[in-house]
């Protein structure tokens, strides 16, 4: 249905205010304007970046800053989240398209090439154009190695944070459990000592692999060895669903979940520049679970124990967004008969660029039907649109933060991964010991 409103509609396309149209924000209540706007940088040309930069820091910042347990804890994250988001959603983009694709890399390309590089590996693997192309565009990718380093570093940086402005380096501390804000020095020097280390290590990563990049956008364009090893490099998943194909299995639906997820290539905005990658996306967001668990290891038991307890979800989460919300609430939509004028039979759902375009052809010329139309089609785009993700904010964001602080109390109210728990235990120990009669005292016969 949506497609028979695009076809049929001829008149001129109103003219844009950024990129909502006019037409849509002259007709729509002052209210809904701003939801307008943050629709549009959802679902825009570039939503990828900004909205999963904007679900991220909100779904994974706010709702444990909320709950935050100390202004040491409240600053710690927000120094990873903000970071760590960024770094996700935006340095990819930066690095490949800015830095990379235009400064570095397009001098190993001709220049009527230029343009192809940030066409899909499946697009140009069998033009003769392949065997420039494709070292170039593993080499933007390589090179790009940078940013999972940096997001597994990251965890570290916000140890060395906290002990170079807070001066803690205990968990328990940090997060105001132990009320004696007892630090070890020992701890404090672990913590130091790792941290420096692994970034410095992240560091080297990431210097050779800008080096290879430039070695092998140089070098691969004279192999097609390279050439072939660097089309499965930028979409092993493609090579993986094949060798599955060749053994009887086919799916549409695994296919382009590898195809999706198991890419490392970027993803191309319709202007033709570079845009982050699903792909890329996991593969970072995998690294930053690492260096999480990594960098809790030197804060102690109960933080390792914290962060079991939620960033395998709010990775996961982080990967796929609100898909499978959006997926589930949109046949529950559709089986309702709700909204079928911007949301069709294969679960697509109109632009809000649409949104006149359909009112104009519901309408007619009668302009308060119109406006009423509008208005109308707007709701149903924002309801399809926002509770998905509302609900993820309020259910993987507020009620795991919650649930992850509680529970962390309760592990430290029974002594698990407090290190001042079992001191104080060592201590009563060696008080009673101090306190038991010497060995031919006649009190011996109580004492057992």
């Amino acid at each position: 249905m949506i497609s028979d409103y695009n076809v049929t509609f001829t008149a001129k396309t109103p003219r844009k205010v950024g990129k909502i149209s006019k037409d849509l924000l002259d007709n729509l209540p002052p209210k809904n304007r701003f939801l307008a706007k943050v629709i549009e940088m959802k679902e825009g040309d570039s939503g990828l970046s900004h909205s999963r930069f904007a679900q991220a820091t909100a779904t994974n910042w706010l709702p444990k800053a909320i709950f935050a347990r100390s202004f040491a804890d409240l600053a710690e994250i927000s120094f990873l989240e903000i970071f760590e988001s960024a770094l996700f959603f935006y340095l990819p983009s930066l690095m490949g398209e800015f830095l990379s694709r235009r400064k570095i890399f397009s001098k190993f390309l001709p220049e009527n090439l230029h343009k192809s590089i940030s066409k899909p590996v499946s697009e140009i693997a069998d033009t003769p154009a392949a065997k420039k192309l494709l070292p170039v565009k593993a080499g933007i990718v390589l090179s790009c190695a940078a940013i999972p380093a940096a997001e597994y570093g990251l965890s570290f940086a916000k140890n060395l944070f906290t002990q170079k402005l807070f001066h803690k380096a205990d968990f328990s501390n940090v997060v105001n459990l132990d009320k004696t804000q007892k630090e070890n020095p020992e701890v404090h020097e672990r913590v130091e000592k790792s941290a420096i280390s692994h970034l410095k290590k992240a560091g080297i990563f990431s210097a050779a692999a800008f080096g290879a990049s430039l070695a092998l956008a140089s070098a691969g364009q004279k192999s097609k060895t390279i050439q072939k090893a660097c089309e499965v490099f930028l979409n092993p998943g493609a090579k993986i669903y094949q060798q599955f194909e060749k053994k009887g299995v086919k799916s549409k639906g695994f296919k382009n979940f590898l195809d999706t997820y198991i890419n490392l290539d970027f993803a191309r905005k319709s202007d033709g520049s570079l845009a982050l990658g699903n792909g890329q996306l996991a593969v970072t967001v995998l690294s930053g679970v690492a260096g999480y668990f990594d960098a809790a290891k030197d804060r102690g038991k109960l933080e390792v124990q914290e962060v079991a307890t939620r960033v395998p979800v709010i990775a996961l989460y982080t990967i796929f967004g609100s898909t499978l919300f959006d997926a589930g609430f949109k046949k529950l939509l559709h089986k309702n008969g709700k909204y079928p004028e911007i949301l069709s039979d294969n679960l697509k759902t109109a632009s809000l660029n649409d949104i006149p375009k359909i009112a104009k052809q519901l309408a007619g010329d009668d302009k308060n039907l119109y406006r009423q139309k509008i208005a109308e089609l707007f709701k149903g785009k924002a309801v399809i649109s926002m509770v998905p993700f509302l609900f993820s904010l309020v259910v993987v964001g507020g009620l795991l933060a919650l649930i992850s602080r509680i529970w962390t109390q309760y592990r430290y109210n029974h002594g698990v991964g407090n290190a001042n728990f079992l001191e104080q235990t060592q201590n009563a120990q060696t008080s009673f010991t101090a306190l038991k009669p010497s060995k031919d005292s006649p009190f011996n016969v109580f004492v057992k």
